[in-house]
């Protein structure tokens, strides 16, 4: 099985969000705005599969193997993380949590009811960080720049983000796209855990935009996967359109042999123009 992390790296408009995931989340619905303050995305997922065709792909990170530890370290270095949930299972909020407001939500149009808790917790080691995720017990962090500070004004702004979703239904949904620049005021970028199709992707937000492409690869070849470049989200685009791009640019630049098997067919993309990302609006 050929092991994979795929990322992009897009303008972003919370007011415009598209879709997400390919029917296992979805945004929670907003207020009406013409147009939001544009910010950028670079969404982080995996994939194991046997050749290029990817039909038996398994997508996220978790199925890749990535250590995600690794990532976190790579993206924000020892900084502290606050994570944040809000619909928290009792029995499975970390032991060091910040624990807050409690309350019972309905589940399945108020046939019953579950014991749901908001909590936030500093986070200081990246593999922490990492086991969280793969655990699917957290909504997402914030990264606390030098300046900045945890405030009464950050937590409001994620009950903006997080307030009105719902961990229960399918798809589920956790955040309001809207709420990001409010959040983004406090921070200097947001991670999102995003739901792909058979585990976890990252989507981290941020006004400044750094490109995280060389850092991404890096923790990949270490993890001993293939870094696959996506010219959109990888939790919505096709592996197989991704991995056909990528070897015409192997082609191009080296003689040494593509990893990753051919499927029996020629793939669907031969002959294709290659998928370009659009360029970030200049402000």
């Amino acid at each position: 099985m050929i092991r994979a992390l795929g990322y992009s790296h897009n303008d972003f408009d919370p007011a415009r969000p598209g879709r997400l995931c390919r029917g296992r989340e979805q945004w929670v619905s907003g207020w009406e705005e013409s147009e939001g303050e544009r910010i950028v995305r670079v969404v982080v997922s995996g994939a194991t599969f046997t050749d290029d065709s990817a039909r038996d792909a398994m997508r996220g990170l978790t199925c890749a193997g990535v250590n995600l530890g690794s990532l976190f370290r790579a993206l924000f270095g020892e900084s502290k993380l606050l994570a944040f949930k809000e619909e928290g299972e009792i029995a499975m909020i970390p032991e060091y949590a910040e624990r807050g407001e409690s309350w019972f939500e309905p589940r399945a149009g108020g046939r019953w009811v579950d014991p749901c808790e908001r909590w936030r917790a500093v986070i200081e080691d990246p593999e922490e960080a990492g086991r969280l995720v793969a655990e699917d017990l957290v909504d997402g962090f914030v990264h606390v720049g030098k300046g900045k500070k945890l405030s009464p004004e950050l937590d409001e702004a994620l009950f903006l983000l997080t307030g009105h979703g719902d961990d229960s239904k399918f798809p589920l949904s956790r955040f309001q796209p809207l709420a990001m620049p409010a959040v983004l005021e406090h921070v200097d970028s947001l991670v999102c855990v995003h739901q792909d199709k058979h585990g976890p992707a990252l989507g981290i937000y941020s006004k400044a935009g750094d490109a995280c492409a060389e850092l991404i690869e890096k923790v990949a070849v270490e993890s001993g996967c293939l870094p696959v470049p996506f010219a959109i989200p990888p939790m919505l685009a096709r592996w197989d359109r991704a991995l056909y791009e990528l070897r015409m640019a192997w082609m191009n630049r080296t003689s040494d042999e593509f990893p990753v098997p051919p499927a029996p067919e020629a793939s669907r993309w031969a002959g294709r123009r290659p998928a370009v990302a659009k360029p970030a609006k200049e402000e």
